[in-house]
């Protein structure tokens, strides 16, 4: 046992991170279908869903993003996102796009549908029902949103199995599980319009009140509907199915107990009481990357909440353990334009690359935050990726008359939401501002391979796999100073092109430049093993820039 426990202390002293659970305590999903190839195009959902995917984000979702999916597309990412939802506090769906009823069941249209008959939809879309049982897995609420209630032309023109079959241009009513609520943009029965705006007027009403703080989330689509309703005189009627107990729930807390240490966003204000066993020791493990310790927590706590995140951890490490492979020894692939690049593997935050951190920034006097950096295997980079990493420099701003600096980005999101923190270190003399080292977190929108820190007059941009840093100073903005911060650790290093082995086999041979026709080549020869020699010896013999050159090329006078 005393072995046991000094594994567990060891494993946690090489990591900065605090609990896991609060970070992944609310996951959505988040999809936009307009560009339908059978029906004309929807202009709206797309941006829509986008615009939704970011206000989700700035209230500390997890959010996956789909534009635009076909019907594997959707389902696939239904399923994978069933999966996060275990263990989850809030778990929500919002959908953009065409939805109709069929036989008194609901779907979502992908964007490749043509449902010529009744009996397609359950083969080309995805049913509501789908979608409500992987949200109900949500230990608070689970929540679906739809803006899907829009003039179907799918109906029409549909063949019907059995004639008294209803299909129906709106949704039909629906009975969601205990803890999930469903709202639809127009009552069922009827159609919402999409608007002539940037958004259409339920999500643009969404938009306007989803970040209140303080607002109960049964008053948030109060709000909604008195809104779409006032927009639309009164031919829209948004609608919420489900119900909830008396717990109140927000989706931004009250300002009073958001600032209360060891209140929870979710419930109102109470004393938080003693973590049971298997939550003290999941603290204990939560971010060791040694598989032996997760499968202890399983045999000793098989019905604790963290169980399925304990095996997903058991099952990514073994999986990175027999599949990494370090990107210096990927083989390399060719791009469409010939070039060979080296095949990119994602690192692993590991132990070692803790310990660097720690190490560069005790020695830049940088005040290290909690942090952690999953290197989520089974999610595909994008372009953004890049970022992920600790960045630092061994000299400070300007040059090394500037105090330190470290950036370390943990994640950045299908939208671009790029998270992390900004390190300073100890002013020196050529230091504007006096104040002490210490570090911001920061979640910002890259834009164009560029964004500014909020709070400070700092700008981030990639260069060449080089995080180059602006600022200025805030009494004289003419005033201006830089830095270059290098990757310490990256998730997804940028990959070194390698030229192809026939040019490399071309430019190891050497290199015989053909005499001119026109010009008579003079008798005689050179020695010289290299062409520095060859060259001196040239100078002695030939006059002429140019002829000395061709001289020293081919030992040839």
């Amino acid at each position: 046992m005393r072995i046991f426990w000094v594994a567990v202390l060891v494993a946690t002293s090489l990591s900065f991170v605090p609990p896991v659970l609060a970070q992944q305590a609310r996951v959505a999903l988040v999809i936009g279908n307009g560009a339908y190839e059978k029906v004309p195009e929807l202009p709206n959902p797309t941006r829509d869903a986008s615009d939704i995917a970011r206000a989700l984000e700035r209230l500390d979702f997890k959010v996956t993003q789909v534009k635009n999916a076909t019907a594997q597309e959707m389902r696939k990412a239904v399923v994978e996102f069933g999966r996060t939802t275990e263990g989850a506090d809030l778990a929500a769906v919002f959908y953009a796009g065409h939805g109709m009823e069929v036989g008194g069941e609901n779907w979502l249209i992908p964007i490749g549908a043509e449902l010529r008959s009744d009996t397609d939809i359950e083969s080309e879309a995805i049913s509501l029902r789908s979608v409500s049982l992987q949200v109900s897995k949500a230990r608070k609420l689970g929540l679906v949103i739809l803006d899907a209630c829009r003039n179907n032309p799918f109906a029409a023109k549909m063949k019907r199995s059995i004639a008294t079959r209803a299909v129906a241009r709106g949704l039909a009513p629906t009975e969601p599980s205990d803890n999930v609520l469903i709202a639809y943009a127009a009552r069922d029965g009827t159609t919402a319009s999409d608007g002539d705006g940037r958004n259409s007027p339920f999500t643009a009403s969404l938009l306007r009140h989803i970040e209140t703080p303080g607002l109960e989330i049964s008053f948030l689509f109060r709000r909604v509907r008195d809104d779409v309703m006032a927009a639309t005189k009164r031919e829209q009627q948004p609608f919420v199915y489900g119900s909830l107990s008396k717990e109140e729930i927000y989706l931004k807390a009250p300002a009073a107990s958001a600032q209360a240490p060891a209140a929870s966003p979710l419930a109102a204000a109470a004393p938080a009481p003693a973590p049971a066993d298997d939550e003290k020791f999941w603290l204990a493990i939560q971010t060791s990357t040694v598989t032996g310790l997760y499968e202890e927590f399983l045999a000793r706590y098989p019905r604790s909440g963290h169980a399925a995140e304990a095996r997903q951890r058991i099952k990514d490490l073994k999986a990175s353990e027999v599949a990494a492979v370090p990107s210096s020894t990927a083989s390399p692939t060719s791009d469409a334009s010939g070039r060979q690049t080296k095949a990119v593997a994602r690192n692993v935050f590991a132990p070692e690359d803790n310990q660097k951190v720690a190490a560069i920034a005790a020695a830049q006097q940088l005040k290290l935050p909690s942090f952690t950096i999953a290197s989520d295997q089974d999610v595909p980079p994008k372009s953004n990726s890049k970022f992920v990493g600790v960045w630092s420099n061994k000299r400070g701003w300007t040059n090394g008359k500037g105090r330190y600096a470290m950036l370390i980005v943990t994640e950045v999101s299908d939208t671009g939401l790029a998270k992390g923190y900004y390190l300073w270190g100890p002013p020196t003399k050529a230091s504007w501002a006096k104040d002490e080292a210490g570090y911001r977190s920061f979640a910002e929108y890259i834009t164009d391979s560029k964004f500014s820190i909020t709070g400070t007059p700092v700008t981030v941009r990639m260069e060449k796999n080089v995080l180059a840093l602006s600022s200025f100073r805030k009494e004289k903005p003419s005033d201006t100073a830089s830095i270059e911060l290098r990757p310490v650790w990256q998730l997804v290093p940028v990959p070194e092109e390698v030229e192809p082995s026939t040019k490399r086999e071309k430019a190891s041979q050497p290199v015989v430049k053909r005499e001119s026709t026109a010009e008579p080549r003079a008798p005689g020869g050179v020695g010289g093993t290299s062409m520095e020699e060859r060259y001196r010896a040239c100078k002695k013999l030939v006059k002429g820039f140019a002829r000395r050159e061709s001289c020293a090329r081919t030992g040839v006078i």
